[in-house]
């Protein structure tokens, strides 16, 4: 009688891990585009700046976070972490799109160039 309580609970434990790891892996499916993108670069107009300050976990020094609100050619709108000398609302900057297979549009800032 033992032995079938201990052998249920294994069994019920190993079958809801799996579970966890089939939703898991679902999701992620989903989350992150498929396939290589096509990468180009496009310009934007900065139509915001925002700053926001917090704590490094790796070293507990004083962070700032500078974040742009930028307007694509298209008329879209798009979010891109920037770093370097001041910004501009107003000002043009240029960004990498990829775009995959999928339709998932990703923007990002040149960081080795300004």
């Amino acid at each position: 009688m033992k032995h079938d309580r201990a052998r249920a609970y294994i069994r019920n434990r190993i079958v809801f891990l799996c579970i966890i790891l089939l939703i898991a892996v679902f999701t992620a499916h989903f989350l992150f585009p498929q396939g290589e993108p096509v990468v180009q670069r496009v310009q934007g107009t900065i139509i915001e700046i925002n700053q926001g300050e917090g704590e490094s976990l790796r070293t507990g020094t004083s962070t700032t976070l500078t974040t742009a609100r930028v307007q694509l050619p298209d008329g879209s709108e798009t979010r891109v972490i920037i770093s370097g000398p001041s910004f501009q609302p107003g000002q043009r900057i240029q960004l990498i799109e990829q775009r995959f297979p999928d339709g998932t549009l990703r923007y990002s800032y040149p960081r080795a160039e300004r």
